[in-house]
């Protein structure tokens, strides 16, 4: 009989496989070069299977082997999301639960965020400037294709993707221009709601970071003059951060669909539940109620961070005490 971690590997298999597949008839990567990485990846599920006491180190040195491997491959952010997300991603997902129902080890509960760190970084300098770019212009396309910011119209997402295209063509901008350019663009823009315009901020962040102008500050000014303060999140807020949230993971095979859905109906109907209920001990059954059955998802550390703030939120709302909950569902030690 088929342990529960097998069963998970065995499900990523075929998601790696049907990502791959997708990758094809993209034309992003060749026949060829998809049954190499399938090859390498599912030997790499084998291996973790085979051994599950791996720890830091052994993942380390695992994936940058299988990076020396593709050698012959040019890795584009697709094919790194392949990597990192549908398998790394599941082995310390794995990891950081293999202790589970007992109490979860701080140390693999650290592994997930240590690799992505690692594997970020290498991702980072393998790069150059034009890849980086085009890689956030596709970013904003699905983005802009997926209508997770509402507020932010196609042609305004349009006006930006021509400016960004032009920085990646036009070698020839000066970096006073380039400072202009993305200071005007964060005066246009960023004149929505908090979520819209940190959307905003993040892209002409990402060409602040990659062309190394240093004026993060001076956008991040232009954000906090705009950023509208509110002593707390409405529930529509709320669910409309789940959505968005989920989204964007779900665009980026970091969750699968059937997974996308759990989440999002798991949290969401504990919003409306603490929306339209006024008695405390029922909504802190149902906070609790939620968070079991989330317990096990298959999420990194940040997500789970944020899951743990939504539900924060909601018990402050309520004016209820359920911290140590939260901690303990987060850490479990």
């Amino acid at each position: 009989m088929k342990s529960q971690t097998e069963e998970i590997i065995n499900h990523n298999r075929t998601q790696l496989n049907d990502d791959l597949k997708k990758l094809e008839e993209q034309k992003i990567i060749t026949k060829s070069e998809s049954k190499q990485i399938n090859k390498q990846l599912n030997a790499e599920f084998d291996f973790y299977l085979q051994h599950q006491d791996i720890d830091f180190a052994g993942l380390e040195k695992m994936f940058f082997e299988t990076i020396k491997n593709f050698e012959n491959i040019k890795i584009n952010q697709p094919i790194f999301i392949v990597i990192t997300s549908t398998t790394y991603h599941t082995i310390t997902s794995q990891i950081a639960m293999r202790n589970f129902p007992n109490s979860i080890k701080k140390e693999d509960y650290a592994i997930q965020s240590k690799l992505n760190n690692v594997m970020n970084n290498w991702f980072e300098n393998y790069q150059n400037d034009s890849e980086k770019i085009q890689d956030l212009i596709s970013q904003i396309n699905k983005t802009k294709q997926l209508k997770i910011y509402s507020d932010i119209s196609d042609s305004e997402y349009d006006e930006i993707l021509i400016e960004i295209t032009k920085i990646k063509n036009d070698t020839t901008i000066s970096e006073n221009e380039l400072k202009k350019i993305l200071t005007d663009g964060m005066l246009k823009y960023c004149n929505k709601n908090n979520n819209s315009n940190l959307s905003i901020l993040n892209i002409y962040a990402a060409i602040d970071r990659i062309k190394k102008l240093g004026i993060n500050q001076n956008l991040l000014a232009i954000y906090k003059r705009n950023e509208i303060q509110s002593k707390e999140l409405t529930y529509s807020a709320i669910k409309e951060q789940i959505s968005g949230r989920f989204k964007i993971l779900l665009s980026e095979k970091m969750i699968t669909q059937q997974q996308y859905l759990y989440y999002t109906k798991t949290i969401i109907e504990d919003v409306e539940f603490c929306e339209n209920t006024t008695n405390k001990e029922q909504i802190k059954t149902q906070l609790l109620t939620g968070l079991r059955k989330l317990k096990t998802a298959e999420l990194d550390t940040e997500d789970r961070e944020t899951i743990i703030d939504w539900y924060f939120i909601l018990s402050q709302k309520s004016k209820i005490d359920i911290k140590s909950n939260l901690n303990s569902w987060l850490y479990d030690f």
